[in-house]
């Protein structure tokens, strides 16, 4: 696959500054713009495995994070087996998606088995109980019946969150005949844990894209790691990311060996092209849109580009705080302001210990940047400086 650098406009678009920035404040929108599906970002960050890893338990690392998922089993005692695919991806993405818009724990599923597939993007022959129908009516009991554990590991840090996606479920979807409306509703019941971890911090993505990357799970998790990538750099002001393919081949090689390396870059640089040409405005939008980023011999750089999701309302200062705080980070702004007052110390040293603070003293500020402000001051008196 050709690279894109020659193609590529000006690295950072002229008019993308005044979009949204924060990660979890979108509103649907209009009715004249594309569907919005979301997504977690503790998923997006650690993903499941693109072919079927054959093992009761899978563990997936990055970094210091690691998502393990278990299999459950059925009343015989014999497990599912670990969701993988396109299929658990699509499906999470309308669950969650549900539960943005809804604000319920319970999500209601189409009346008939077909009618839940379109709602997902997912089309083809389904009937009796043919190779395909079967894989997808399975792949959704390992989903429903699997268990998650989001874990973070650090020099000073263990932390983790244990949860089960669907603890409760009624499904009466006709596989044999899965055109065939029932009598009962289908739905499932997310567990507490899951249903609040979704309305933390929901990654918006376009819908009509999901579906059109159906059939590569590794050019899903390419788009919706680098949309949120992107809406992470436009609220922290950073201009572009580098990664190496080393650590890109940690986030998205599920399935490639590690000493097969080429085979994950050759795979990648196809994931992102198809990627790329899907960066495109959604009918009716008159905005030029493209996807910047440089693919070499060492890696990606991603470079701030135009966003696909539309303007919504302001956020307020209260989402504006959750912002700060999911990101863990500040704006450019106020890190200058931050460097007026640092004096001899680091402001990304300032920034991680002022975090690391608030998060092991269990502190929630109502106003971030005030606060670290006072931080700092109160840090270079301890250590014996005058202001």
């Amino acid at each position: 696959m050709a690279e894109q650098k020659s193609k590529l406009p000006a690295r950072v678009h002229p008019d993308d500054r005044n979009r949204l920035a924060a990660l979890n404040v979108l509103t649907m929108p209009a009715q004249a713009g594309p569907e919005i599906s979301y997504y977690s970002p503790e998923l997006i960050q650690c993903t499941l495995p693109h072919s079927d890893p054959e093992t009761r338990d899978w563990i997936r690392k990055n970094g210091n994070y690691s998502l393990i998922i278990s299999s459950g089993i059925d009343e015989n005692g014999t497990p599912f087996g670990i969701p993988y695919g396109s299929f658990p991806r699509l499906t999470l993405a309308h669950i969650i998606t549900q539960v943005v818009a809804t604000r319920e724990r319970r999500v209601e599923l189409s009346s008939h088995f077909s009618g839940f597939l379109k709602e997902i993007g997912y089309t083809g022959n389904h009937k009796g109980r043919g190779t395909n129908g079967n894989r997808v009516r399975q792949q959704l009991l390992k989903l429903l019946n699997a268990s998650v554990s989001f874990q973070y590991l650090d020099e000073r840090r263990r932390s983790r969150l244990n949860l089960n996606i669907a603890p409760r479920s009624e499904l009466w979807h006709d596989f044999k005949n899965p055109d065939q409306d029932s009598l009962f509703g289908s739905w499932i019941e997310l567990s507490e844990e899951f249903f609040q971890a979704i309305l933390e911090s929901p990654v918006p993505l376009r819908t009509d894209i999901l579906a059109a990357l159906k059939k590569s799970p590794l050019a899903i998790d390419v788009y919706m790691w680098v949309s949120y990538r992107l809406f992470a750099m436009q609220a922290s002001g950073q201009q572009e990311l580098n990664v190496h393919y080393g650590s890109l081949q940690t986030q998205f090689g599920t399935g490639v060996a590690e000493q097969n390396y080429r085979q994950f870059r050759s795979a990648f640089k196809h994931a992102v092209a198809t990627v790329a040409q899907h960066w495109q405005p959604h009918e009716g939008d008159r905005e030029k849109l493209m996807l910047n980023y440089d693919l070499n011999e060492t890696g990606l750089t991603l470079y701030r580009s135009p966003l696909l999701i539309g303007r919504g309302k302001r956020p307020t200062e209260k989402e504006k705080t959750q912002q700060i705080l999911s990101a863990r980070t500040f704006d450019q702004e106020t890190r200058k302001q931050a460097r007026l007052l640092a004096g001899k110390w680091d402001v990304n040293f300032l920034v991680e210990q002022y975090f690391t603070w608030i998060e092991e003293a269990n502190i929630t500020p109502n106003d971030p940047r005030a606060h670290f402000f006072d931080f700092i001051k109160s840090h270079r008196q301890r250590n014996g400086e005058k202001l």
